[in-house]
C-alpha cells in the first residue's frame, strides 16, 4: 500500500510498454479518449476528431509504433490492469521528443501517477540524449494543463485554429543541454 493524501491507494507499478500490452493500452486509450471528450471536450473537439484519435491509438497502430526505436511508452498498472499511459516519440538524433499521450483514468487521478508516468519517460528521453521535451494540449483540459505545470512544463505557444479547427497549447520542458551528435 501506498499513502497518499487520500488515504492508502493498491501499489500502482510503473513500467515500460510492450509489444505484448498493445490490445489493453489501446482499450485504455480509448476509453480514456470517449471520457475526456464527453467530460472536457463536448462541443469544442469534433467528433471526427475523436474517432481518428482512437483510430491512432489502435492496437495494431500501437504494435506498428512500438516498433521504432523513437517510440517510447509507459504503462501505470493497477492489479495488472492499465491505470495509465505515456507515449511519445523522439525526433531522431535532434535532441527533441513529443509527449504524444498522457492519460490517467480518473478512477486512479490525483495518486501521482502522471507525475510518474512523465518522470519514467523524461528519465528514458535523458538516456536517450534529448534535452527537451514538449507535448500539444487543448486549453479546455485544465486539470491535464495544471499537472503539466506542476511537472514542469512551461507553455510556450498558442496555436490558433490548429489541428481540426481547434486551438492549442505547446508545452516544453528543457531536460538537458543540447548535444551535437
Amino acid at each position: 500500500m501506498v499513502h497518499t493524501s487520500n488515504g492508502p491507494t493498491p501499489e500502482i507499478k510503473v513500467r515500460r510498454m510492450r509489444p505484448a500490452d498493445c490490445k489493453d493500452a489501446a482499450r485504455f486509450c480509448e476509453r480514456m479518449i470517449r471520457w475526456m471528450q464527453k467530460k472536457y471536450l463536448e462541443g469544442t473537439y469534433p467528433r471526427e476528431a475523436m474517432e481518428f484519435d482512437i483510430a491512432n491509438h489502435s492496437a495494431k497502430g500501437l504494435a506498428e509504433d512500438i516498433k521504432s526505436p523513437d517510440f517510447f511508452g509507459f504503462l501505470a498498472l493497477h492489479d495488472d490492469d492499465v491505470c495509465g499511459i505515456v507515449q511519445g516519440q523522439v525526433y531522431g538524433k535532434s535532441g527533441l521528443a513529443k509527449l504524444t499521450w498522457v492519460a490517467v483514468d480518473p478512477e486512479h487521478q490525483h495518486e501521482g501517477i502522471g507525475i510518474r508516468l512523465m518522470t519514467a519517460a523524461e528519465e528514458h528521453l535523458r538516456g536517450r540524449g534529448c534535452h527537451k521535451m514538449f507535448l500539444n494540449t487543448l486549453p479546455s483540459l485544465v486539470p491535464a494543463i495544471k499537472l503539466y505545470m506542476k511537472f514542469g512544463l512551461l507553455p510556450e505557444a498558442y496555436l490558433r485554429k490548429h489541428w481540426w479547427g481547434v486551438d492549442f497549447f505547446v508545452m516544453g520542458k528543457w531536460i538537458g543541454e543540447y548535444r551535437k551528435t
